[in-house]
């Protein structure tokens, strides 16, 4: 699984997990990853996935690739390639890959190249007479010009070097001043409570050692308020576990998947989040009512039957 991280500006150390095809990167409140700073327009590129790859597109806003070169139109990105959306640098990777303590960004800067010498003053003549008071030579006007010229060309590349040394990078990412949270049930009730205000409580929200998952059947209209809410929360809080988001469209399947079905007296399955379900139990609306040795049988908002 990957997730799109934020690697400098206000909202450093953001991730929001990549569940879908395309993610929207904009200052819009409806985008996928909502950026705040300075230069980031409503809608000012699409991250989309093709096969192993990336393809980003920029669409109101500038976008560059791991260089810092502007991008015209889209640009593919292997998993752990950065780029800059405006100033902000953000980065594709797996979930799993450890955040580093600073993110670095170099950029190349082109030397001026060597001035030629001038061209050596002519041999001035000596005159026929040594009188006893000689007056010096004086230059002719080409060699003045010549002079002139030299010197005006080297102002003009001092110059541009100085300012190619000023030239305007990302700025250094600010102090983290999220919240910290360390316990997953503090960040396990902390999630319900932002599902709760926002009429999704019937979203469940699952602990496991090493992660949280949330996992539900909800409208197609109510995945970005999704989406949306767990931005805000890695932007709010830092926490050390990942979330991953395993809602889905609700239809006439089962919101979860089934990895093990045991039958007999006690007839049992086993969801791929690990919960394990007798008969009676009830997860997510669904009651299991029955299993023989064909059918797995739900009855509760719906009525499901699952051949196995």
């Amino acid at each position: 699984m990957f997730e799109l991280r934020v690697l400098t500006g206000l909202h450093r150390g953001a991730a929001l997990p990549l569940n879908g095809l395309t993610c929207h990167i904009g200052a819009a409140d409806d985008a996928d990853m909502v950026l705040y700073d300075p230069g980031i327009r409503d809608d000012h590129c699409l991250l989309e996935k093709q096969g192993e790859t990336w393809i980003l597109s920029a669409r109101e806003g500038t976008v560059s690739d791991s260089e810092g070169h502007p991008v015209e139109t889209s640009l593919t990105l292997l998993p752990g390639t950065p780029f800059a959306a405006g100033a902000i640098w953000l980065c594709v990777v797996s979930a799993e890959t450890p955040w580093q303590e600073e993110a670095e960004v170099n950029a190349s800067i082109p030397l001026p190249e060597p001035m030629n010498a001038p061209p050596p003053t002519p041999p001035v003549e000596a005159p026929a007479e040594t009188p006893s008071a000689e007056p010096k030579a004086r230059l002719p006007l080409w060699a003045k010009c010549s002079y002139l010229l030299l010197i005006g060309l080297l102002v003009m590349l001092t110059g541009s070097w100085l300012m190619q040394d000023s030239v305007a990078m990302p700025s250094a990412p600010p102090s983290d001043t999220r919240i910290p949270i360390t316990s997953p049930a503090q960040s396990a009730a902390t999630l319900q409570t932002m599902l709760n205000d926002r009429d999704l409580g019937n979203v469940q929200v699952v602990q496991q050692p090493d992660r949280i998952i949330l996992s539900g059947a909800l409208a197609a209209d109510q995945l970005p308020m999704i989406n949306r809410m767990l931005v805000r929360f890695q932007q709010r809080y830092r926490v050390t576990q990942p979330i991953e988001n395993h809602t889905r469209v609700k239809g006439d399947t089962l919101p979860f998947r089934i990895i093990q079905v045991t039958s007999g007296a006690q007839a049992n399955i086993v969801t791929a989040d690990g919960r394990r379900l007798f008969v009676g139990d009830e997860v997510e609306g669904l009651r299991l009512v029955g299993i023989d040795n064909h059918q797995i049988e739900f009855n509760g908002k719906q009525q499901i039957k699952v051949n196995w």
